[in-house]
């Protein structure tokens, strides 16, 4: 493939994320005037959607292993206020619940003479201890906790939310169609646009990975523990550790298993309304595993994403970002880009499986320096993830089809175990 092609390519892909990024800033500012605490319908009668973290970086077309998981997951633990034939604000079976900050009435499930929750507004008077401590241990998931989320303005970033303990957003309540609306949700390979409390763990198995010289050399089998620590609303840090990784390598091209590189990814929440979210985060890799199985890399990965309850139970994610190797184990710059539509299926809460979403996700990414060949990588990702029981653990299942560019492998497999707590 020419340069100019490849080039052609990554720009239209940058191109088409940015515009969206631009044309939702509008509307993003819309929903924060719109919902207000005064005027909007607090979710404290419904059942709400546990958070919960995407998947790796970058796929590299060399072997090695994938960078750590990208992934959060805001999955609803009990519910969705959004859900299909359900008003907002309500769930089943439950009464509408009240305004957000309405003395008058009492959350369901609360103690009689217990005052509603409402959402702190800063300055809060709270030390920066007390903020993580509650960020970390305080109750997230009952609809009565609903009522402490508020937006979160961009233009108020650095005054507002530092001050704040964690909280979990409320669902989706349509977009542009009004109705409807979807859980924040993660997926594999993008856990964008929102901040979780969730730990995971996933399996990668990529089959025929390509090798030295463009060539065929075996399979490669990761396995990735990841876990996302709050420290108020604007901030919370992710760490991403590679439990093992095996695959040919060495001098003698032989499987070896060994542990990967650890990655720690700061992630700032830029803004937060109630059917959009936009994150900065900075991955910063560090050279923890073995050169043998690929690893052995340092690198920052800084990168724009965003979540968008489109329309009814769709929604579009996206991010775009850069990887800049800093040691001479990663030589090669790329730029990277993300793009997916899913779509959210309540089901019954007393079934086994239930806050299901189905999606497809597209990646590109392309080597910009470090490299004679100036390379893009594109693939296709669709995946499955739901609820499993009344407790708050979900299930994801994926594979990722390479679609243009060298194939790092013939495909690859990701299944993912997540708890939020």
């Amino acid at each position: 493939m020419s340069l100019a092609g490849i080039l052609r390519r990554w720009v239209l892909v940058s191109a088409v994320t940015g515009v969206l990024a631009l044309l939702l800033v509008p509307y993003v500012r819309a929903q924060s005037v719109s919902s207000t605490p005064a005027n909007s319908p607090a979710d404290v009668g419904s059942n709400q959607p546990v958070q919960m973290p995407p998947s790796p970086g970058p796929n590299q077309p060399v072997q090695m292993a994938p960078p750590p998981s990208t992934n959060p997951l805001n999955p609803p633990a009990n519910g969705d206020t959004g859900a299909p034939g359900v008003a907002p604000g309500m769930a089943p079976g439950m009464a509408p619940g009240p305004l957000i900050g309405a003395p008058a009435a009492e959350a369901p499930g609360t103690a009689p003479g217990t005052p509603p929750q409402t959402p702190l507004k800063s300055p809060t008077g709270l030390s920066p201890l007390e903020v993580i401590r509650r960020s970390l241990t305080d109750s997230i998931y009952e609809p009565e906790d609903q009522a402490r989320w508020s937006p979160l303005p961009l233009g108020t970033f650095f005054t507002e939310g530092w001050d704040q303990p964690f909280v979990l957003p409320t669902s989706g309540d349509g977009g542009l169609k009004g109705r409807g609306g979807s859980p924040r949700f993660g997926w594999s390979n993008d856990f964008g646009g929102i901040n979780f409390r969730v730990w995971f763990v996933e399996l990668f198995y990529a089959n025929n990975v390509l090798g030295p010289h463009y060539r065929s050399n075996g399979n490669q089998y990761i396995q990735d523990s990841t876990i996302f620590v709050p420290f108020n609303r604007r901030f919370e840090i992710q760490f991403d550790y590679l439990s093992i990784v095996s695959n040919k390598g060495g001098s003698n091209n032989t499987y070896h298993g060994n542990t990967g590189d650890t990655t720690i990814t700061p992630r700032f929440q830029l803004s937060e309304s109630k059917n959009f979210g936009q994150l900065f985060v900075m991955g910063i890799r560090t050279p923890t595993g073995a050169r043998d199985n690929g690893n052995g890399v340092a690198s920052l990965n800084p990168r724009y994403s965003f979540w968008w309850n489109v329309y009814g139970n769709w929604v579009m994610r996206g991010s775009t970002g850069v990887t800049v190797p800093t040691n001479h184990a990663g030589a090669q710059t790329q730029y990277n880009n993300t793009l997916g539509f899913g779509r959210y299926f309540k089901g019954s809460d007393d079934a086994w499986f239930h806050n299901a979403q189905i999606y497809l996700l597209a990646e590109e990414d392309s080597t910009i320096a470090g490299s004679a060949r100036r390379e893009s990588f594109f693939s296709l990702l669709p995946g499955f993830l739901t609820q499993v029981g009344k407790k708050l653990w979900f299930f994801f299942a994926n594979v990722e089809v390479p679609m243009l560019g060298p194939k790092a492998y013939t495909y690859q497999t990701i299944f993912t175990l997540v708890r939020a707590y």
